[in-house]
């Protein structure tokens, strides 16, 4: 590589290495002290001690599974529905470009802005309780997000509502790379939508589904603004998920270090959950 050539890359690799690079290591060498985040308080290294309290740490083991149940219910419901979405409005045509950008623009709003609307929507005043007791179904109302079983799915369907959009375009990408001659060979030999479902279309857009299961994994993983602006945490700790009670050990207890550990932990996590999500999927694309 010549000299202009390492020019050229080297504000991209500053800038990465400054965004995320160096906080990675810097969240690695904080895990192991008991810093409080003031630079006037000194770092006092702890050994592996933060690592070993996070898991006597009843509410970080309850935000594991407020995590995982985000993360499958999202992941699977955005999925499913990403893809049905995806082919039926797999044609040409000005309506289906409509449709289209119908249920992405959800994806590219402010997810403040989403999450404001949405509480005006579901709160115990909002809209949706107003118009069941204008209709006369006051025993219906129930408080969405005050009750912490409903809170967790309020976020859940809020998230779906949102993403879905954006899996539907990787789905959309992956349908369209799918060769007609293989539908017409199926026709051929007597295949119904279902068959061709099932052989043609879905072993095909395997690297799709496993791009955009991936994406929508990682990304509950790190659940945090949405959490934070419609229920921030609660009822109790109802919906507080591991990026939530990072946030809240850092800044609201000042417990830097033992935040920077359970960081690194979720940061293990999504490393593994990854590299076996990828060789799963690279299985499946062999066979297919």
């Amino acid at each position: 590589m010549g000299k202009r050539s390492i020019l050229f890359a080297l504000p991209a690799f500053i800038i990465y290495s400054a965004l995320l690079i160096v906080p990675i290591l810097l969240a690695f060498m904080l895990s192991f002290t008991s810093w409080t985040g003031y630079a006037a308080n000194p770092i006092h290294y702890v050994g592996i001690a933060n690592f070993i309290d996070l898991w006597k740490d009843e509410k970080f083991l309850h935000s594991i599974w407020v995590t995982l149940r985000l993360v499958l219910v999202v992941t699977l419901g955005s999925n499913a529905l990403g893809l049905i979405f995806a082919l039926l409005l797999n044609k040409s045509g000005k309506l289906t470009n409509v449709f289209r950008s119908v249920f992405f623009v959800p994806f590219v709003f402010s997810t403040v802005a989403v999450s404001f609307i949405w509480s005006s929507i579901i709160s115990y005043t909002g809209v949706i309780n107003y118009l069941l007791g204008v209709v006369g179904l006051e025993t219906w109302q129930t408080d969405f997000i005050g009750n912490a079983n409903h809170a967790i799915w309020s976020i859940s369907i809020i998230e779906i509502w949102k993403t879905v959009g954006f899996n539907m375009v990787i789905y959309l990408a992956a349908l369209q790379t799918v060769p007609a001659e293989l539908y017409e060979a199926c026709t051929i030999d007597g295949g119904n939508a279902r068959n061709k479902f099932r052989h043609v279309t879905l072993p095909m857009i395997v690297p799709g589904i496993s791009i955009s299961v991936l994406m929508s994994v990682i990304n509950e993983m790190k659940q945090f603004d949405l959490v934070k602006v419609i229920t921030d945490g609660g009822p109790g700790s109802g919906t507080e998920t591991i990026a939530y009670h990072i946030i809240s050990q850092a800044f609201g207890y000042n417990l830097l270090g033992y935040s920077s550990a359970i960081a690194l932990v979720l940061f293990v996590a999504v490393v593994l959950v990854s590299i076996a999500h990828l060789s799963i999927t690279r299985r499946f694309e062999v066979e297919s």
